[in-house]
């Protein structure tokens, strides 16, 4: 028995031989083959469009993971430099205020023996007897000019203090030093010349130690550091070590980095933590 292509036209014919071929069955029968081919070309059409979707979302993925990693690769990076925003400006209505009087604090005065000037007179006043020497040798006992009951270890001079007023001058409480180190200040430190100047800086001082090499050790070590109110560099702390050598190395060129520009707050010079990721890779 030969093979019978039962799509094929001569079948069709053969089925339909003496029969209505106008409509119905077969015409259907007669298109099936064209029905078939188109139905394949839809179905290879979907394939390549999907598959060009997903190549297209790859190559997208791998471009931007790819521009990420190339961000990364910079020697030195910076973190918590501010720009300065231009500020607007507001007509401002100037009111007088009346300037704070200074804290006047209260001083403990020192217990006095009154000196006696020796003086040739007629009458000896009982009230101005000069001292003898046992009374002058008393410990703690300073000598001034009238007799004073007062703090012998941590007062001060009785004279002292009126020569003081005498001269206009006001016994104040001393202005308190702020030794707080903040994080995150009005306006931060900025190394002179600005991130590029310290980038520059860090990779001409820095030297890749070479058992780091040798062993072909790679990372980053992040630092943070305080920078003081008049600029210069603080303690130095290592965040996140790489190995024992590249932590030092990157702690000694922190250490002699030029003074900075120091951070400010409410118009004052503050300390403020300073952090700064340094790279090593091997080139």
């Amino acid at each position: 028995m030969s093979k019978v292509d039962i799509i094929s036209r001569e079948w069709c014919d053969l089925v339909f031989e003496g029969r209505n071929k106008s409509y119905g069955a077969y015409d259907l029968r007669s298109k099936a083959g064209k029905r078939h081919l188109f139905a394949i070309i839809d179905i290879l059409i979907g394939i390549a469009v999907i598959a060009a979707l997903i190549f297209t979302y790859v190559a997208a993925s791998e471009a931007i993971k790819a521009s990420m990693a190339g961000e990364e690769e910079m020697t030195t990076e910076f973190s918590q430099l501010k720009k300065d925003e231009p500020k607007k400006e507001e007509k401002k209505v100037e009111v007088q205020k009346e300037e704070p009087k200074p804290e006047v604090q209260k001083v403990a005065v020192k217990a006095s023996i009154a000196f006696t000037v020796p003086e040739i007179v007629d009458h000896v006043d009982e009230t101005k007897k000069m001292k003898n020497q046992e009374d002058l040798s008393r410990s703690n006992i300073s000598i001034a000019s009238q007799d004073y009951v007062g703090d012998s270890k941590n007062g001060i001079n009785i004279d002292d203090l009126r020569d003081n007023q005498s001269t206009g001058g006001s016994t104040v409480a001393p202005p308190v030093e702020d030794t707080k180190t903040y994080t995150i200040v009005e306006q931060m430190p900025s190394f002179p010349g600005g991130e590029a100047a310290l980038l520059n800086y860090v990779n001409s001082h820095i030297k890749y130690p070479a058992i780091a090499q040798e062993q072909e050790i790679q990372g980053v070590v992040r630092l943070r550091f305080v920078v003081l109110e008049d600029g210069r560099i603080g303690e130095v702390q290592v965040q996140k070590g790489l190995e024992s050598h590249c932590d030092a190395e990157a702690v000694r060129v922190i250490k002699s980095l030029p003074r900075f520009i120091p951070g400010k707050q409410q118009g004052k010079p503050v300390r403020v933590w300073f952090s700064l990721p340094v790279r090593y890779v091997i080139q």
